[in-house]
């Protein structure tokens, strides 16, 4: 606890060389005990796994946040490297699944389609909404119009792709789920509008991304069905998923894709994530690396292509299996491993 307080003292340059170096020695990534056979983790003998899940929020992660960023110029990159992203997990064949704020799943709305929808009171906390209504950002319009706020011409291209993904929940319009911030109402109508947009695709939510990190209301999430969920747990990164008390699958969030060591060459940066898949393997647990299409492009056309490159090495030596976060509880509920 001490020594983690000093860490957080320390300017950021100096918390990147120490987060290297903790890597190098291999006291990064943070492993999760458990005392489920190795011979009953993984299909066709899989030893360790990966999961990539992409945020896919367009303007609404950015609306209420303390980044003050410009919501459309985040969606813009966004949109931009959507066909890049796609491009290369069709290339290596790599499916993940796209955690989709489900707002992004309509064609259009109009003014009133969601008045029917508890909202999210005022907070401050890692969101900032301190006035009006949740939804006053919402141009009640329609994707050709509005691209920053509907998507369903890249859901579109995901469904196409020829690689399987999944399209999870990332909520409705991304609130704050934490109990403290959202009533068990308000996220039980979040995750009914996400069902109502996604029916028309023949979408069926199994896994959710909680938006931001802000995990709570689980006993919500079960009676929605939802199978798994991404959450981080501070005391470590890798683990093979484990339930929560609504019985639930929990999958620990693992290393954002972003150069950390923006000082250092990039084969330094990609030999983190290659360090985390080795250790992976070798403790029989599943690394989940999480991202978002808005960062900058130099993410997907330099970091991005060396671990999926690595990922497609190991999975096609027996040692990696790569999947979604659907396919991960469906391996584990049918087969009975938990």
């Amino acid at each position: 606890m001490i020594i983690r307080q000093l860490y957080k003292k320390l300017p950021r340059t100096l918390q990147n060389r120490v987060s290297y170096l903790n890597t190098l020695a291999g006291f990064k990534p943070r492993v999760r005990p458990d005392n489920v056979s190795a011979e009953r983790k993984f299909p066709d003998g899989f030893k360790g796994g990966v999961i990539f899940t992409g945020d896919f929020e367009l303007a609404w992660a950015i609306a209420h946040s303390k980044l003050k960023a410009d919501p459309e110029a985040v969606a813009g990159r966004e949109r931009e490297n959507m066909p890049k992203i796609l491009s290369l997990l069709d290339q290596y064949q790599i499916p993940i699944t796209w955690a989709t704020v489900g707002h992004l799943l309509l064609q259009s709305c109009k003014k009133g389609d969601h008045d029917w929808m508890k909202r999210l009171p005022h907070l401050d906390d890692h969101f900032q909404h301190l006035s009006g209504d949740w939804f006053d950002v919402d141009p009640y319009s329609s994707w050709d119009k509005a691209k920053s706020w509907y998507a369903p011409d890249i859901v579109q291209s995901i469904l196409d792709s020829s690689v399987r993904h999944e399209i999870g929940c990332h909520t409705f319009s991304h609130v704050d789920c934490r109990d403290e911030f959202c009533p068990a109402a308000v996220l039980d109508d979040e995750l009914t509008a996400c069902e109502q947009a996604a029916k028309p695709w023949g979408i069926e939510f199994k896994s959710l991304a909680f938006p931001a990190g802000t995990a709570g209301n689980f006993a919500v999430l079960k009676k929605h069905g939802i199978k798994i969920y991404r959450r981080r747990v501070s005391v470590f990164e890798l683990a093979y998923p484990f339930r929560d008390e609504q019985g639930i699958l929990v999958s620990p969030t693992g290393f954002g894709l972003g150069f950390l060591y923006q000082r250092r060459p990039l084969s330094d940066n990609i030999k983190r994530y290659h360090l985390a898949i080795d250790k992976a393997i070798k403790t029989n647990t599943i690394s989940h690396f999480w991202f978002h299409p808005s960062a900058d492009p130099e993410v997907f056309t330099g970091l991005l292509p060396g671990i999926l490159e690595y990922c497609t090495r190991k999975r096609d030596e027996g040692l990696l299996w790569v999947a979604t976060m659907d396919s991960v509880q469906s391996f584990i509920n049918e087969n009975k491993v938990l």
